[in-house]
């Protein structure tokens, strides 16, 4: 991971963002995470987690994190599944309809037509989307993502997929992952409390 991660106007520190949470699964993995909806097991050095429904499992961290926070880890689609590689983060949970309240959602190769970005949750409110960013089913792909102030990103091997600017930012919550009709596999996970400065950005004349 680079030392710097550049989004538009902020630069994130990675090397003085503080790790809150550096987890790798293992049989205790209950003691760190909540399994609320689908199926969730671990297996081999991976969290596994699946939800054949057309709807998404969902698996939240016990420890609520108030400061901006960014995930990064590893993840992949369990063959046949193919699709919709989901975390979410800033999320509180919702007990009187057993399911999430507002959250954001970001994901790789889902939307029903294979498309990459970030929802804020529920889904009528806000998505940024783009078709561009292919992934290989199978194969696992680190994944970087959080909010800086309702400012989400998401990369994908050190690649930016996606910025999404919330001007009425969701603070605080609980990080997770959501395995939406498929079956997912999930290690090296951890979370850091952003530190990051503003990025001046100009052009300079090129003709």
């Amino acid at each position: 991971m680079e030392k710097e991660i550049l989004l538009l106007g902020k630069k994130i520190l990675w090397d003085q963002s503080e790790i809150l949470l550096d987890y790798q699964p293992d049989e205790n993995w209950q003691d760190i995470w909540d399994a609320k909806l689908g199926h969730w097991s671990c297996r081999d050095g991976y969290l596994i987690g699946s939800e054949p429904g057309n709807f998404g499992g969902i698996l939240l961290s016990k420890q609520c994190f108030q400061d901006n926070v960014m995930m990064r880890f590893k993840m992949a689609t369990v063959l046949p599944a193919t699709r919709d590689l989901n975390a979410v983060f800033c999320t509180t949970w919702d007990d009187s309809v057993n399911y999430l309240k507002k959250s954001y959602v970001v994901g790789l190769n889902g939307w029903y037509e294979n498309k990459s970005g970030i929802e804020r949750f529920p889904e009528e409110e806000m998505r940024s989307l783009t078709s561009l960013y292919q992934y290989t089913p199978g194969t696992e792909v680190e994944i970087l993502t959080g909010a800086i102030d309702g400012h989400c990103f998401l990369f994908a091997d050190g690649v930016l997929v996606q910025e999404l600017i919330d001007s009425d930012p969701i603070c605080g919550g609980h990080v997770g992952f959501s395995p939406y009709s498929t079956a997912l596999k999930i290690r090296d996970i951890q979370v850091r409390k952003i530190a990051w400065e503003k990025r001046s950005q100009v052009y300079e004349p090129e003709f």
